[in-house]
């Protein structure tokens, strides 16, 4: 009963519905009131001799002849069109209404057939047969319809509860996503909420990850059904009308060089979809709808979606769904680099523009599209055709000349914000890097394209995308850095498809060897390098454990992701004397974690004690410089930052480093984001040094002493209390004991035997008794370790090249070298 009070009732409302969107397709379609009201208008627009001075008789009495046979062709079109338009909305109101009777009166119908079939059996004339089967598959067809659109209309995806779901042929994509083949339990079970969740935590997923993964694929789902409904108002109109654009002039020289994205996007951004900057696309149209100034300016870095918002736009257009102002736009998107690299001469290229420019202007239907708008408005001297803001300047006053241009901030400031009397036709819409959970959106929605009716992404791999692009990708924003790491991904797995799915792990492989920093889960040698890592750095480090205990538990924090991911990968401040290792520590870490200790940047604070010192750091548009800390930080993103004698910097610069130590970045004097966040950030001081001499002489306790060294240092003015307080550790170095000096020596006399070997060849051994010769004759508390080196290198280095010149050693020799050597 349900079904046949369904079929009266909303069956036919719906049965109406579609018979009005095909009456209203097919006027429209067919322009018929357009081409009516239009009937003797210009066609493509009367043709036009703007371009000459003066009254030229001939040419005018051309122009008027040329024009009266165009509008007399333009005519006959139009009339055979509204004449072919007219006939097929007769014959779909005539079928239109049969099959609403049809639809009513269908248990008559029904009863007929049986009738028909009858009388047909029992040797009815032709006509009575040939009637009875048109009633009877016109009938069965709209039975069959009338079920199916029953079945369709009571099934409403996303209204279910689980279990319904999870039968649906559709949902295996479900499970596929988080990396099952099958869901590996009961189905029922998983309805209890609390066995859904235990299972989900097995697989790593949260109940809401879970949610997100099942609205996507309702959403999928929900689109593909509607996508067959061809007889739906939006599928309908989703093409252009006949001659939509005969009132319109000709481009010739436009089409030339441009592309049109509003009759079908023949670029990469096709199938793009904009998430996310909705207010953005809807103020794009205002501006465009407006009488005047109705010019924008998108500005944005790349790749957080400008380009994108535009083919958005024209997509909208091409589907109707745009504001009615802009429906029968065109979007065309000039490429003025072809241009300028056609042509060489600065008349030549102004005129190609113009004429380009003025077709686009008296069309009356066209919004220009010029990517890179800035790059075109610079005034260089020794290149003037890069500027084409004069020829602008001819047409922005015109309100059907419309433009969306697109740049980047830098260029922007720099080029376009100074071009006041351009600026002032512009309307800004600025365009900001989209959030991890709209870009996560973004990488599934261009998933469908690559994956092609299959699941080749666990969930779990896309969300270690988004959260690895965002730490360790930096020259770029999201989408695109997740994008870009995406396909590296596939293209990594596809060489080697050790498993059927994309999981994390293989992301983090890919990332970890792009960026050189160990990500994912720890191998056996990483795992026995971290827990022993005291060990690690005291092979370089001599003494100081306490020091070394902090760095080694904070960076043990960091590799299993639980330190801050706003803020450096870790921070300390080394305070002590002179040569007692706190450079040596810096370097031992690099290598230790990073594994080579070149992955170090190395500044003497001491040459930034200036007013100045601010712009050499980050740079200067005056000058047009760029900055000494974030060029390399830029050029080494993963390594470790250290700051010698950071007491001696400006003020100035101290409170830079309290933004970096705090937020993990900075902007540039270029505007430019310089991100800090993968940086292990180590200054070091001599300040307080005679005071940690004094406590370690009285035996303080050292986390004691690590408090009292703070205030004293806080109290003598040297740091600010805010500025200790952005590291993650204080650390403090004591000078160096007798025997720790004498372990130094012996180190720095294996180092220099190491080195000799891998230059010269030259095997050297030292006697026993050489180690407490260097310690008594080179040690100098007031440099410490650095001391001892220097005496290595002036004593027993001189000694060993007079050797070399003397011809007494050569490449290939062993030889030992003792104290009455050095005495002689």
């Amino acid at each position: 009963m349900n079904i046949i009070f369904w079929h009266f009732s909303q069956g036919t409302k719906k049965l109406l519905q579609i018979w009005k969107n095909y009456l209203g397709f097919f006027w429209w379609y067919f322009g018929i009131s357009r081409h009516a009201g239009t009937l003797f208008s210009s066609w493509k627009r009367d043709i036009s001799r703007v371009g000459r001075r003066g009254f030229h008789p001939g040419l005018w009495l051309q122009s008027a002849f040329e024009n009266l046979i165009t509008r007399f062709l333009g005519a006959i079109v139009r009339f055979f069109v509204i004449l072919t338009g007219l006939f097929i909305e007769l014959a779909t109101l005539l079928v239109g209404f049969f099959i609403l009777i049809v639809w009513i009166f269908l248990p008559l119908f029904i009863i007929l057939s049986g009738v028909g079939a009858t009388i047909s059996f029992l040797g009815g004339s032709i006509p009575i047969v040939l009637g009875t089967i048109f009633i009877f598959f016109v009938t069965i067809f709209l039975i069959n319809v009338s079920i199916r659109a029953y079945l369709d209309d009571k099934k409403e995806l996303g209204a279910e509860n689980l279990s319904e779901l999870m039968s649906q042929p559709w949902f295996s994509r479900v499970w596929q996503r988080i990396g099952k083949e099958t869901a590996g339990v009961d189905r029922r079970s998983l309805s209890d909420p609390e066995q859904l969740k235990n299972f989900l935590r097995s697989c790593d997923l949260t109940v809401d990850e879970f949610q997100k993964i099942v609205a996507w694929e309702i959403g999928c789902q929900i689109k593909k059904e509607k996508k067959e409904r061809f007889w739906l108002k939006v599928n309908l109109y989703n093409t252009a009308p006949i001659g939509q654009n005969w009132t319109y002039a000709y481009t010739v020289h436009l089409d030339q060089h441009s592309t049109d994205l509003s009759e079908g996007d023949p670029t990469e951004y096709k199938k793009s979809k904009l998430v996310g900057h909705v207010q953005e696309l809807e103020l794009l149209e205002l501006i465009l709808t407006r009488p005047r100034q109705n010019s924008a300016l998108i500005i944005g870095e790349a790749g957080v979606g400008k380009r994108t918002l535009v083919h958005t736009l024209a997509k909208k257009i091409r589907k109707r769904t745009a504001s009615p102002y802009l429906i029968g736009k065109r979007v065309l998107e000039i490429n003025i680099s072809e241009i300028f690299s056609g042509l060489t001469k600065q008349g030549q290229i102004e005129d190609i523009l113009r004429s380009m420019f003025f077709e686009a202007a008296y069309a009356g239907n066209i919004i220009l599209v010029i990517d890179n708008l800035g790059h075109f408005l610079k005034s260089d001297p020794h290149n003037p055709g890069d500027d084409i803001s004069g020829v602008l300047a001819e047409f922005l006053a015109a309100p059907t000349f419309q433009i969306i241009g697109l740049t980047n901030f830098a260029e922007f400031h720099e080029n376009v914000e100074k071009k006041e009397g351009l600026m002032k036709y512009f309307d800004k819409i600025q365009i900001s890097e989209m959030t991890g959970d709209q870009a996560l959106e973004v990488l599934l929605h261009n998933l469908q394209a690559i994956e092609n009716g299959r699941v080749i992404f666990t969930f779990q791999a896309l969300r270690e995308i988004i959260k690895l692009s965002d730490r360790y990708i930096t020259d770029s924003p999201f989408p695109e850095k997740a994008l870009d790491l995406m396909e590296e991904v596939l293209l990594y797995w596809s060489q080697t498809p050790s498993e059927k799915y994309i999981g994390p792990q293989t992301v983090s492989e890919v990332v970890s060897k792009k960026v050189k920093v160990p990500l994912g889960e720890m191998q056996e040698d990483e795992k026995e390098k971290l827990v022993n890592l005291e060990e690690v750095l005291h092979e370089r480090v001599i003494g100081q454990d306490f020091a070394v205990r902090q760095i080694a538990e904070t960076m043990r924090r960091a590799r299993v992701g639980m330190a801050s991911s706003t803020k450096p990968m870790g921070s300390f401040l080394f305070l002590g004397p002179t040569g007692v290792g706190k450079t040596e520590s810096a370097k031992a870490l690099a290598e230790a974690y990073f594994g080579d200790e070149n992955r170090m940047i190395r500044l003497d604070m001491s040459e930034y004690q200036k007013s100045d010192s601010e712009s050499r750091l980050l740079g200067s548009v005056e000058i047009n410089m760029t900055g000494q800390l974030t060029n390399k930080v830029k050029e080494n993103p993963y390594s470790l930052l250290l700051l010698d004698e950071i007491e001696k910097a400006h003020p100035e610069i101290l409170n830079l480093f309290l933004q970096i130590l705090d937020e993990g970045w900075l902007t540039d004097a270029f505007g430019k984001k310089i991100n800090f966040r993968n940086l292990i950030i180590i200054a070091t001081s001599n300040a307080g040094s005679d005071f940690i001499k004094a406590a370690v002489e009285a035996e303080m306790d050292p986390w004691e002493l690590q408090d009292k060294l703070t205030d004293h240092i806080i109290k003598e003015g040297i740091f600010r209390p805010e500025f200790l307080n952005r590291f993650e550790g204080v650390i403090f170095f004591h000078p160096l004991s007798r025997d720790e000096t004498t372990k130094v020596a012996a180190l720095q006399l294996g180092r220099y035997a190491l080195r000799l070997k891998k230059e010269e060849n030259i095997n050297v051994e030292f006697e026993p008794e050489i180690i407490e010769f260097v310690v008594q004759n080179g040690y100098d508390r007031k440099f410490g370790a650095r001391s001892i080196d220097r005496f290595i290198q002036d004593r027993i280095g001189d000694r060993i090249v007079k050797k070399m010149i003397g011809g007494e050693v050569k490449k290939g020799d062993n030889f030992s070298l003792g104290v009455e050597e050095l005495l002689k």
